[in-house]
């Protein structure tokens, strides 16, 4: 159990039973990969030594970082409403980040930094930030310039968010187009 639910010291059955679950779902559903956190590696695991000796192929695994939620705690999670889904309409998103959590100078935990590297950097080299003339006029930030530019407070946190705002909802354009073209694939 301290493998699976970290550090508690009073340990549930659930802690126990609920992985076991995860890992029967994935028999049940005929699972090939497995995609989660990196919460979901010891569980992955698991499964992946356990199925084969029960009969079954072990899923290939894939693990994404996690990712603080919009509101700043540790980490995104629909039950919190503090995320960002891939078919959130465009204002929606500008919604949810224009809320978002993001002290001026803080680097470390800021989502909104979190989603530019992880979404914006990985398919671009920089980031434009619009800002006009009398505020310093636009930006082109490469991850590292971003990072240092923020930390330094020369970067308002609304400049930010509007430039992922719009970078954003441009890069998850063909995922929305995609989910709404196919709505009969998932059920």
């Amino acid at each position: 159990m301290a493998q699976i639910t970290r550090d508690s010291k009073d340990h549930k059955v659930a802690e126990v039973i609920y992985p076991l679950m995860q890992v029967l779902d994935m028999i049940f559903l005929d699972v090939d990969v497995a995609l989660g956190g990196m919460e979901q590696r010891k569980i992955h695991m698991l499964a992946r030594e356990s199925l084969p000796r029960m009969g079954y192929e072990a899923p290939v695994c894939l693990h994404t970082p996690l990712l603080h939620g919009t509101d700043g705690s540790d980490k995104m999670s629909s039950s919190k409403a503090n995320y960002i889904a891939i078919d959130d309409e465009p204002d929606v998103i500008k919604k949810k980040l224009q809320k978002s959590f993001c002290p001026q100078g803080l680097v470390e935990g800021n989502p909104v930094i979190e989603i530019a590297e992880h979404f914006i950097f990985t398919e671009d080299k920089t980031l434009l930030i619009e800002r006009p003339e009398k505020f310093g006029g636009n930006l082109k930030l490469s991850y590292q310039d971003l990072l240092e530019i923020y930390a330094k407070n020369e970067l308002h946190p609304l400049d930010l968010k509007n430039s992922v705002i719009k970078r954003l909802i441009e890069i998850l354009e063909p995922v929305r187009e995609f989910l709404k073209s196919n709505e009969n694939l998932y059920i």
